[in-house]
């Protein structure tokens, strides 16, 4: 081969894998139950209003006595960690190093309230023994706190004693899940400003 075309293949190599490099740096994000086009623009504008908080972690440890100490690792609507595909909500048991799946990504739900956002995380790794063995999920109520761009992300319970719809229960305080401040004029305020 000749040195010009030696040099060609090698730079037509190296594109390849910066090329492939930069697809997989992009971190994926929400994909709600469903395909695309059943989304609907509720949906889609609950995604977008909370993307501030996409690129926070959130961890909480928990201990019950001996026998249970976690760490839940939390990000909305991206991957903890890369090679948990897709896990959004992770629970690591802090004596064996085991790491459990609680809720994916790609299987979110996303609704809301006056003052609230409910985000769900389904698809988890499988109960075993509890809850007829289905696959976790996360549930994460996101309510509204002015001015704090988010904190207080805390486990609530636990719910596996039931045969299905098993569930584990956070939630936290943000301003993203604030209704818009109306700034209604009174009488006295459009008197003082003529």
């Amino acid at each position: 081969m000749s040195p010009l075309c030696h040099t060609s293949a090698l730079l037509l190599v190296f594109m390849a894998l910066a090329v492939a490099g930069a697809e997989q740096s992009e971190e994926r994000s929400c994909d709600v139950i469903g395909d695309e086009s059943s989304e609907s623009q509720m949906e889609r504008a609950l995604l977008k209003k909370l993307e501030p908080l996409s690129h926070m972690r959130f961890n909480v440890t928990v201990e019950k006595g001996k026998t249970e100490n976690y760490i839940y690792h939390f990000r909305v609507c991206r991957e903890v960690n890369s090679t948990l595909h897709f896990g959004g909500l992770v629970q690591t048991d802090r004596q064996s190093g085991k790491t459990t799946v609680i809720g994916r990504i790609n299987e979110t739900q996303v609704f809301n309230g006056s003052d609230w956002i409910m985000l769900i995380y389904k698809g988890g790794d499988s109960y075993g023994r509890h809850c007829s063995g289905e696959k976790r999920r996360a549930v994460i109520m996101i309510s509204c706190k002015r001015g704090v761009t988010a904190s207080s992300f805390s486990i609530i319970s636990e719910e596996r004693e039931k045969e299905q719809e098993c569930f584990y229960l956070f939630e936290m305080d943000s301003s993203v899940a604030c209704p818009a401040e109306n700034s209604h004029l009174s009488v006295g305020s459009i008197l003082l400003i003529t």
